[in-house]
């Protein structure tokens, strides 16, 4: 997704700040409510493709690696869910 974006990005076909990326995640977010409401799991898988997207794009505005900060998040859920076993 970064890859796709900063190639796009190049043409102009960017959002112009992080907070635009932002109301962008917002819009999805309320796309894939929707879709869950709907019932159709064709509906809803395209919409988290859609919201994943958006996060690598807000990812890329902010200068951060999109695969280092999931695993970094991976981590400490399962840190903090040891600790809750334990």
């Amino acid at each position: 997704a970064r890859t796709i974006c900063s190639r796009v990005a190049k043409v102009g076909f960017d959002w112009p700040t992080p907070d635009a990326v932002l109301e962008k995640l917002d819009e999805e977010t309320r796309e894939v409510h929707a879709a869950i409401a709907s019932g159709d799991r064709e509906a809803v898988e395209d919409e988290i493709g859609d919201l994943l997207f958006v996060i690598a794009n807000l990812a890329r505005k902010l200068d951060v690696d999109a695969e280092t900060a999931l695993r970094r998040a991976n981590l400490k859920f399962t840190r903090r869910f040891r600790g809750v076993e334990s």
